[in-house]
């Protein structure tokens, strides 16, 4: 094969960048092993001092401005970090309020079971938004948190069938053999109605 610009001459590399077969005078070796022909070694030179030149041109206009690159990203991480205290903060505060939220301290009262279920239909409830929506597998899962570990609560519940229902949330009826009253009652997320009206 002839160089490019040579053809009476023999080639002894190829130019790294264009492919083009060179002669040894018109090979430009490098220390790195690179071979290059005249016109890219040209073309490679100005793309260097062009890009150098663009840099300088843009240290100048960072210093007429007056905010240097180091400076720059001094103010982007400060406004960050205050705005991640603030945020952080935010969660602290969210945080403590919803420990401190004082939830009513119900005692589960049997001698009136419309104010009995609708007391558990409001600690259910409570349960629900506090767990993504769902509701527990037990009504012993809502003391102490929704309903104090006081009074006869666990003695109440023990006298309560409680079912989860795909359609209405749950199910909730004192049992027919109980000594409460008001078992033709039963509650749902929404409402207490008789059991009458639910057939």
């Amino acid at each position: 094969m002839s160089c490019v610009y040579h053809p009476n001459r023999e080639n002894i590399a190829f130019c790294d960048h264009c492919e083009a077969a060179l002669c040894e005078g018109c090979t430009i070796s490098l220390e790195d092993g690179r071979n290059f022909c005249h016109r890219c070694m040209l073309a490679i030179s100005l793309e260097d001092v062009k890009s150098e030149t663009t840099l300088r041109e843009q240290e100048e206009e960072d210093r007429r401005v007056g905010l240097q690159k180091k400076w720059r990203l001094t103010y982007i991480n400060a406004v960050l970090a205050v705005g991640l205290v603030g945020i952080l903060v935010l969660l602290a505060l969210r945080l403590h309020w919803s420990q401190n939220e004082t939830r009513p301290q119900i005692i589960l009262d049997i001698s009136a079971p419309v104010e009995l279920l609708a007391a558990l239909q409001g600690a259910l409830a409570h349960y629900s938004v506090d767990h993504g929506n769902t509701y527990p597998d037990s009504l012993y899962e809502l003391i102490p948190a929704y309903l104090p570990d006081l009074g006869d609560n666990r003695t109440v519940i023990r006298h309560l069938e409680y079912n989860l229902d795909e359609k209405k949330g749950y199910l909730l009826r004192i049992k027919a053999d109980s000594p409460l009253s008001g078992e033709d009652l039963l509650a749902t997320e929404l409402d207490i109605h008789s059991v009458e009206r639910e057939k």
